[in-house]
């Protein structure tokens, strides 16, 4: 029997309680998906144990981890647990140096795969002279003849002829303090270091989650998996919370495929990080720009109304209804969530980087309060949560059962609690950094805690700007302030040693109809088009001084703004794959706009 408190002796409870209840779907070529009860999750694991015990993985030995969302993987995961093994899992972005690198540093002698781009990769790491990595395991047949790749079919057919007592025995001898999953930081600031997850760690999180919204503990539970699993939110959702409910995962393959997931879903849960929020938030609101008359004031006091009766709502607590948000729901709202495959929505999640207040109100409007969440890769995904039912903007939410949380003298949030990574696997002076004397945890965040135990982010100290004149600023405010102007999708503060600030405008292809009407501006059909025209430019610059320089202290104003031509992507370097600005990308590729605003030589800039 598996050690109580972990992943694994959730799926074996669940297997008991519910042999035939559905537990994973995969989306089919046809469109159809393919389930997999629990019962059935139970027992592929152990195949896949086993087989992994076959090729030689040792207990407490790394597996690397690389492909889409998809069954097989989350299959593979715990599959690795059951052989009392390490996952280690990999970005599919990464360059095979990069990933080279990080197996290396796993000393994973073998890797899993799900396509041959991915496969490519791995092997040209395997061949390289000094290589740890052996074997390679694809998820679906690549027709490729290699001696050391083999398919999982036939990794599960050689576990099928293995004795179940070795499995048996390593998944029983599983302790709660051992290291469950390797998650890597992007490497934004340096190599990357992978941060080791215990047992008991991601216990203390699917507990605490479970314990705040109870409600969730349901086999109605539906959430989808669409974000990289190696990422630690996405693990969060999928795994250490969602395995506390008893429900289904739904797999989405294709982060751009998500609406259409949704639509034919309608989960109970949704996860989304700042940047899809902000997408389908563009997408609604130049949506009702194309409204005019009677049917864009009804769609205007509706959401008015909702919004108004959510604020009263959070403020008391609970649940408060009228004749007017009856109405205003039955005529508008609930067309607008049941159009987003969102009608059945209990919960609503933003994580991994912070989110402005006017997308907060937009969706609290629209009747989908989204409950704020805050936390990092060494805080095993989430630290802390909005209160179901007493949401506060502006703030992260109190800490979860389990966590404690403190300013420090110099203002840096520091957390304490059992879901604290164990260090950084394999590099133990970046792990001794990690802590203070006292085991608290330096998350590199500043901020604040109020009367209540809200907590609020006011800045990162890494990310602190310092002025010509001396003034340490933290562009995070004014970058929230900046991507709530019409038609913003992304702002980069800049202005570091020089003598004010200024920014980099992003604008949003789906925001553009809502930049028309906003700015007055007809016609603008593409992102460049418009970042090159003078209304538009004006608009925003009229924009920044009232949304922006407006609200904030004069040495944090906004001086000067340049409107790229480009958008922000993956593939452009700019963002990670969960959407975050990369700053020290940013500011290296953009640095001879950046020059241009300051009438400085770019050399300069670069300095």
């Amino acid at each position: 029997m598996a050690t109580a408190g972990t992943m694994l002796a959730r799926i074996e409870g669940w297997a008991g309680k519910q042999p035939d209840a559905p537990a994973l779907h995969d989306r089919r070529d046809d469109g159809t998906w393919a389930v997999t009860t629990y019962a059935g999750y139970w027992k592929e694991l152990r195949r896949i144990g086993k087989g992994l015990m076959g090729l030689g993985v040792q207990p407490a030995e790394c597996v690397a981890i690389v492909g889409a969302n998809r069954t097989d993987w989350i299959l593979c995961q715990h599959g690795i647990n059951a052989a009392q093994a390490i996952p280690a899992p990999l970005y599919t972005t990464l360059l095979p140096e990069q990933m080279a690198y990080i197996i290396d540093n796993a000393q994973a002698k073998v890797a899993i795969c799900d396509d041959r781009e991915q496969l490519d990769k791995l092997r040209l790491i395997r061949d390289a002279e000094g290589s740890v990595l052996e074997w390679i395991v694809t998820m679906d047949d690549l027709g490729l003849d290699d001696p050391k790749v083999v398919t999982l079919k036939a990794l599960k057919a050689s576990g099928d002829e293995r004795d179940d007592a070795e499995l048996d025995a390593r998944i029983d001898a599983v302790k709660k303090d051992d290291v469950a999953l390797l998650i890597y930081t992007s490497g934004t600031t340096g190599l990357p270091k992978g941060a080791m997850f215990t047992h008991e760690g991601i216990e203390v999180i699917g507990s605490g989650t479970a314990k705040v919204f109870s409600f969730l503990v349901s086999r109605d539970s539906k959430l989808i998996s669409y974000l990289p699993l190696c990422h630690a939110a996405e693990q969060g959702l999928t795994n250490f919370a969602g395995l506390m409910t008893g429900g289904s995962v739904y797999f989405c393959r294709d982060l751009t495929k998500i609406k259409d997931h949704l639509v034919e879903v309608h989960p109970t849960v949704f996860l989304a990080v700042p940047r899809v929020w902000e997408k389908f938030e563009a997408a609604l609101r130049g949506k009702m720009a194309e409204a005019t008359g009677a049917k864009a004031k009804l769609a205007g006091w509706a959401l008015g109304t909702e919004l108004d009766w959510f604020k009263r709502e959070a403020r008391d607590g609970h649940a408060r209804w009228s004749l007017r948000r009856t109405i205003a729901n039955r005529l508008v709202i609930s067309k607008i969530k049941n159009a987003l495959g969102l009608d059945n929505l209990q919960l609503a999640l933003s994580g991994a980087a912070p989110i402005s207040t006017s997308t907060l109100e937009f969706f609290a409007s629209i009747g989908i309060p989204i409950h704020e969440g805050y936390g990092m890769t060494e805080t095993t995904a989430f630290a802390s949560v909005q209160p179901y039912n007493k949401v506060r903007f502006g703030t992260i939410g109190t800490a979860l059962p389990g966590v404690e949380a403190r300013i420090a003298g110099d203002g840096e949030i520091m957390l304490k609690g059992r879901n604290m990574v164990k260090g950084y696997y394999r590099l133990p002076e970046k792990t001794d950094e990690l802590y203070d004397a006292d085991g608290w945890m330096h998350t590199g965040d500043l901020g604040e805690i109020d009367a209540d135990g809200y907590l609020k982010i006011t800045g990162r100290k890494k990310d602190l700007i310092i002025t010509a004149g001396g003034k340490n600023v933290a562009p995070a405010e004014m970058e929230g302030y900046l991507q709530a102007i019409e038609g913003v999708g992304q702002a980069v503060v800049v202005g570091d040693r020089q003598p004010y600030l200024c920014a980099l405008i992003v604008l949003d292809p789906e925001a553009l109809p809502a930049l028309e009407k906003a700015s007055g501006v007809p016609g603008l059909k593409t992102v460049a088009s418009a970042a090159k025209d003078a209304g538009v430019r004006k608009f925003l610059e009229a924009a920044v001084e009232r949304e922006c320089n407006a609200k904030v202290a004069r040495y944090q104003t906004i001086k000067k703004i340049d409107v790229l031509e480009d958008v922000f992507s993956v593939d452009g370097g700019e963002l990670t794959p969960t959407l975050k600005v990369k700053r020290n990308v940013v500011n290296e590729k953009y640095a001879d706009h950046i020059a241009k605003l300051y009438g400085n030589d770019s050399a300069i800039a670069r300095a």
